[in-house]
């Protein structure tokens, strides 16, 4: 009987922790990439979350290394991705959210140098 309860305990909690995986949304801004900063605003003004990729970041700096001025710089990016919950993310935990890049729709070079951050 204390097993079962347990059991069932259990698999109560299980089902309140386990949620749903968040449905990508388009997200378009831009992107401040360079030594220790991947900052994304977007154009409204949402922001800055720290901006990653497991599948598709070629794509999203594709710009940067075909302009031939190096590896950092500023991107307009129009992206599907999954905002993160609330925490600490990138360099030092100094982003609030982190957007995880599923699909790159268009990303074009706005200059070759990364802004300061």
């Amino acid at each position: 009987m204390i097993k079962r309860s347990f059991m069932l305990g259990f698999l109560a909690l299980a089902a309140c922790v386990s949620a749903p995986h968040a449905q990508p949304q388009r997200y378009s801004g831009a992107l401040n990439w360079g030594i220790e900063t991947s900052s994304f605003t977007t154009d409204a003004g949402e922001g800055p979350y720290w901006l990653s990729s497991d599948t598709v970041w070629d794509q999203v700096v594709a710009p940067l290394r075909t302009s031939g001025h190096g590896p950092w710089g500023r991107v307009h990016l129009v992206i599907e991705g999954v905002l993160s919950p609330s925490g600490a993310y990138g360099q030092l935990g100094g982003y609030a959210h982190e957007l995880k890049v599923t699909r790159v729709i268009e990303s074009r070079l706005i200059m070759d140098q990364p802004s300061g951050s």
